[in-house]
């Protein structure tokens, strides 16, 4: 983390994490605190955030997306909202660039597996996805855990003749009560390293 503006940032999420009460937000986060350290499971790992920072091997936006997750926690839990839904069906998508990240993320999926199908199903088992309950009209679905109260679907067509693959990555309503709009398209962007 060389660059400075990100130091500085991830410094100052640091100290609003070490004034908050994280064993009374644990329920609601679905996470563990013991003595001040928080155990946050993120995709198919468990990391330890506290104020001093965060253990294991992270890039920057994946522990901003930790830290937020524990800043933004909701004091009650949000009833409902389960339903999945698009990056731009979110009511906080027009407040930046996002919509576009998230689109160009699920291009890129599309392309890096376009008749790779064996290929993508290998990467989303390594990275924690199962098959989710609900069967969908597609190639490939799976559902990761990408944070205890922020489950996300990812769906493929291959490519058949005449139409190209296509990726669909969606969040259930409810995540925007946890994650902000750059924190959803952190995740995409995290899925799209982590599947290649």
């Amino acid at each position: 983390m060389t660059n400075s503006i990100f130091k500085q940032n991830y410094d100052h999420y640091l100290e609003q994490i070490g004034n908050l009460d994280l064993a009374a937000r644990q329920w609601n986060l679905g996470i563990t605190v013991n003595q001040g350290v928080s155990v946050v499971p993120f995709f198919n790992s468990r990391y330890q955030v506290s104020k001093l920072g965060i253990s294991g091997d992270l890039s920057y936006a994946a522990k901003v997306v930790l830290l937020k997750y524990l800043l933004m926690c909701p004091l009650e839990m949000p009833v409902g909202g389960t339903d999945w839904i698009p990056y731009r069906e979110f009511k906080d998508s027009g407040q930046s660039q996002g919509a576009g990240l998230s689109d160009y993320v699920a291009q890129k999926i599309a392309e890096r597996f376009t008749g790779m199908l064996d290929q993508l199903q290998d990467a989303c088992d390594r990275l924690g996805g199962v098959p989710p309950q609900t069967k969908y009209p597609h190639d490939l679905a799976y559902e990761f855990q990408a944070l205890p109260r922020v489950p996300v679907l990812f769906l493929f067509n291959d490519a058949e003749e005449g139409f190209p693959a296509q990726v669909t990555i969606l969040y259930q309503r409810r995540a925007e009560n946890f994650l902000d709009a750059e924190c959803r398209v952190m995740l995409d962007g995290y899925l799209l390293e982590n599947l290649k």
